[in-house]
C-alpha cells in the first residue's frame, strides 16, 4: 500500500512540475513577442546583440513581420554560431532539431529537411508565433522528446540548441534520440549547465552528459564558453558546452 501511495503522489509531482514548466516556457515566448515587435520598430536598438533592422520583412501584420524578420537575422545565424557550424554542414540529409521552440532555426542548413520537434508547440501557434509563414520549409511536430512520433532510425542527423535541460526525463530523452537516429549518424548539442529552475529543471555536467549520449558515435567535447549569441553568463556555476561528432 506504501509503495502504491508513494507511485501515487510521484506520478501528481510530476504532472504539476510538468505543468509549472510549461507554463513559465509559454510566459517567456508570450512576453518576448513584445520584444520583437519593439526590437522591429526600433523602440529597441538591439535584442540579443542582434541591431534593430534596417531591411525589414512586410508581412500582413507588424507581429508577423517583426518575428520573420527576427527569424532571418537573429536565429538563422544564433545556430550557425552556437552549433559551430557552416550552412551546409547538413546538405542532403534529414535533421531532427529537439526544443526547437516557435522558430524554424535550423533552416539555416541548406539543403536539408528539416523537422522541428517541440511539446509545446500549438501553444505558440496559440500565442501568435507565425508557424505557417514558412512555406512548408521545415516540419513542425508537437511531442515529447522522450516519447517521438518517428521510426528507428529515421533521422540522419540531431541537434539541439541550448534545450536539452528543458525535458523531462533526460535520460529516457537520450534512449529515444539513439533509438530514432541512424547508426553513425550526426549529432550536435549546445548545452547549458546551470542550477535546476522551473523551465530548465535538469542540472548536467560533463559525468551526466556523456552517462546518457557515451553511445553517439565519434562524439566529443567541442567547446566550452561563458556566451552564446547574444547572451553572457555571470554566474561561475553556469556555462555552455557544445557535443558533436
Amino acid at each position: 500500500m506504501k509503495n502504491s501511495l508513494k507511485s501515487k503522489f510521484e506520478h501528481l509531482i510530476s504532472i504539476l512540475t510538468g505543468t509549472s514548466k510549461e507554463f513559465a516556457e509559454i510566459k517567456f515566448w508570450r512576453k518576448q513577442i513584445d520584444s520583437y515587435v519593439k526590437w522591429y520598430t526600433g523602440e529597441l536598438s538591439e535584442l540579443y546583440g542582434t541591431s534593430s533592422p534596417v531591411n525589414k520583412i512586410q508581412s500582413h501584420s507588424l507581429k508577423n513581420a517583426a518575428l520573420l524578420t527576427f527569424f532571418r537575422d537573429h536565429q538563422e545565424v544564433k545556430y550557425l554560431k552556437d552549433l559551430l557550424l557552416d550552412e551546409n554542414a547538413f546538405a542532403g540529409m534529414k535533421v531532427l532539431d529537439i526544443g526547437s521552440g516557435p522558430f524554424p532555426s535550423g533552416l539555416c542548413y541548406r539543403q536539408a529537411e528539416i523537422y522541428c520537434l517541440d511539446p509545446l508547440m500549438a501553444k505558440y501557434i496559440e500565442a501568435g508565433y507565425p508557424v505557417h509563414c514558412y512555406d512548408n520549409r521545415a516540419k513542425f511536430v508537437q511531442s515529447m522528446a522522450e516519447d517521438m512520433p518517428f521510426d528507428d532510425g529515421f533521422f540522419d542527423a540531431v541537434i539541439s540548441v541550448n534545450a536539452i535541460d528543458h525535458v523531462n526525463d533526460f535520460g529516457k530523452t537520450a534512449k529515444e534520440i539513439q533509438r530514432v537516429l541512424k547508426p553513425g549518424g550526426r549529432f550536435r548539442m549546445h548545452v547549458h549547465y546551470h542550477p535546476k529552475t522551473t523551465a530548465e529543471p535538469i542540472e548536467l555536467n560533463d559525468e551526466v552528459f556523456l552517462q546518457h549520449y557515451g553511445w553517439v558515435h565519434n562524439l566529443k567535447r567541442i567547446s566550452e564558453s561563458k556566451q552564446k549569441t547574444g547572451t553572457v553568463l555571470t554566474d561561475p556555476r553556469e556555462k555552455y558546452v557544445v557535443w558533436g561528432n
